[in-house]
C-alpha cells in the first residue's frame, strides 16, 4: 500500500472520486435529461470556483499575473466545457472529450512538484478543478448527452486545433520570455520550464529536446485513445447483435 501511495500520492482523492461518481450515477440514473444538464452546469460552477481558488495560490506565491491567464489546456476547459453544454456544438464537445478529459487525467495522475503537499489548499483546489474537467465530459458521454464517435475527420480537426492553439501560445511564450523575462509557459511548450516540474514532460524532452516539438508525442496518444474507443464501440455493437 505504501508503494501505491508513493507512485500515486493523490490516491485518497482518487478513492473519493470513485465514491462521488457512484453516488452521482445512482442518484441521476433515472433523472430527466434536463436534470442531468443542470447537474453538469452545477459541477461546471464548482470547477470555475476551484480554478479561481487554485489561481489565488499561484498569485500569492509570486507568479507574474501574465503567467496566470486562462490559456493552459485545463484552464481553457473551465470555460469550454460549460460552453459545450450550452451550445451543444460537436466540435466543442469533441475538444472537451478528446483533449481536455485526457489532459486533466494526466494532470491528476502525474501532478507537478507544486502539489507535493497532498492536503494543502493548493492541492485540493487543483484536484477538484482537474478532476471535474475529467468527469464532466465523461458523464456527458455516459448519459448520451454527447456522442464521442471517433473518426478520421475528428482526428484531423483536433490535431489542427492543438497545433494552431499550441503554436500561437508558443510564440506568445517565446515573446514573453525573451522580451520581458517573464516565464510564461502556456500549453507547457517551453521545455526547460516544463521538464523540471513533471516527469512526463521530462520524458518527452529526452525524446525530442526542442521547445514545442517535445510535446508532439501527445498526438499519437490522442490517436490511440480514439482507436481504443473505436474498438470498444465495435465490440459493443457486436454484443448487441449477438443479443438479438
Amino acid at each position: 500500500m505504501t508503494m501505491i501511495y508513493s507512485i500515486f500520492p493523490l490516491m485518497n482523492y482518487y478513492l473519493l472520486t470513485i465514491v462521488f461518481v457512484m453516488v452521482s450515477y445512482f442518484i441521476y440514473r433515472n433523472r430527466t435529461v434536463d436534470s442531468k444538464y443542470q447537474f453538469l452546469y452545477a459541477l461546471s460552477i464548482v470547477t470555475f470556483l476551484a480554478y479561481i481558488w487554485n489561481l489565488y495560490y499561484f498569485f500569492i506565491y509570486g507568479s507574474h499575473i501574465l503567467t496566470l491567464l486562462p490559456l493552459q489546456l485545463c484552464n481553457i476547459a473551465v470555460f469550454m466545457i460549460p460552453a459545450s453544454l450550452y451550445y451543444k456544438k460537436t466540435i466543442l464537445m469533441d475538444f472537451a472529450f478528446y483533449l481536455c478529459l485526457p489532459g486533466a487525467l494526466a494532470a491528476i495522475l502525474i501532478p507537478s512538484n507544486d502539489y507535493a503537499v497532498v492536503y494543502s489548499g493548493m492541492t485540493i483546489s487543483y484536484y477538484i478543478f482537474h478532476g471535474l474537467i475529467f468527469l464532466i465530459p465523461l458523464m456527458m458521454a455516459h448519459w448520451k448527452l454527447y456522442d464521442p464517435k471517433p473518426s478520421v475527420k475528428k482526428a484531423v480537426q483536433l490535431t489542427a486545433m492543438v497545433l494552431l492553439i499550441g503554436g500561437a501560445l508558443h510564440f506568445f511564450n517565446v515573446f514573453m520570455n525573451q522580451s520581458f523575462q517573464i516565464k510564461a509557459n502556456y500549453f507547457f511548450t517551453m521545455k526547460d520550464l516544463s521538464a523540471p516540474t513533471n516527469p512526463a514532460f521530462a520524458l518527452f524532452a529526452q525524446w525530442i529536446p526542442y521547445d514545442f516539438f517535445f510535446l508532439l508525442p501527445a498526438l499519437p496518444i490522442l490517436y490511440v485513445y480514439m482507436l481504443v474507443l473505436f474498438g470498444f464501440r465495435i465490440l459493443k455493437k457486436q454484443d448487441l447483435k449477438d443479443t438479438f
